[in-house]
């Protein structure tokens, strides 16, 4: 199963190496942090190759990619030390759907525990290896084939 970060599992500044607002992330930077889990990074990056991607900074999680449409964000990722965040909201009936699909089980009680808010049902995973990254990239397929 997927890691779903909450509350409890929050990850501290130490963890993210672009806190520093004027050390925009590169390529080259992003591949030496995310280390080992870099092939995840690229793998989404080409699946998303039609969507506009942006980095933008925030104090409280550092430099975030948002990947988007133009209107509706896809995801957002912090990258942090050998590991990312990927953070995302779902409509409704999105989530009533993946909920009924069983390529998505190992998602359902994330899916069924996502807090609502105005935006959709929140979600968070922070991806590390094959065992967190394989259900959320079949997510994201999935969410850009309902979205087209």
């Amino acid at each position: 199963m997927s890691k779903l970060i909450d509350k409890h599992n929050k990850l501290n500044m130490e963890n993210r190496p672009f806190s520093d607002n004027s050390l925009k992330p590169t390529e080259d930077t992003i591949k030496k942090n995310l280390y080992s889990s870099y092939k995840f990074y690229n793998e989404l990056d080409n699946i998303t190759f039609k969507f506009k991607k942006d980095w933008n900074f925030a104090k409280s999680s550092g430099w975030m990619l948002k990947v988007h449409d133009g209107k509706k964000a896809l995801y957002y990722l912090i990258p942090l030390n050998n590991s990312f965040i990927i953070s995302l909201t779902l409509r409704e009936q999105e989530k009533s759907e993946f909920l009924s699909n069983d390529n998505l089980i190992e998602l359902h009680e994330q899916l069924k525990n996502a807090k609502k808010y105005s935006e959709g049902f929140a979600l968070k995973f922070l991806i590390s290896d094959s065992k967190s990254y394989t259900p959320l990239v079949t997510l994201i397929k999935k969410l850009i084939e309902k979205r087209k």
